[in-house]
């Protein structure tokens, strides 16, 4: 009974290990750098797509808000006609 008890569930560690290995970083080889003309290709198609899409965007959102203007401005314009019309056939009285 003269044992104690360790409550802590933490393992016993024999040796203290390294996480990193002995190779260290190094620069690509001028091979690896090298990239073909398709992938150049591909890499220009997509960022021209994704700032295409940026623009229309951008684009559609301004030509939606001036259009609901546009009619917004033509229905009150047709509101101040209508009620006219019958300011008219009252003799202008209310």
């Amino acid at each position: 009974m003269n044992q104690i008890h360790s409550h802590s569930q933490t393992p016993d560690f024999d040796t203290n290990k390294s996480q990193t290995t002995s190779i260290l970083f190094q620069p690509p080889k001028p091979e690896e750098m090298h990239l073909s003309f398709w992938t150049k290709t591909k890499v220009i198609f997509k960022e021209f797509a994704a700032v295409s899409l940026i623009g229309i965007t951008i684009v559609s959102t301004v030509f939606t808000v001036h259009s609901c203007s546009d009619d917004v401005d033509r229905q009150q314009a047709q509101a101040v006609k209508y009620q006219l019309q019958f300011q008219s056939s009252n003799g202008g009285t209310h």
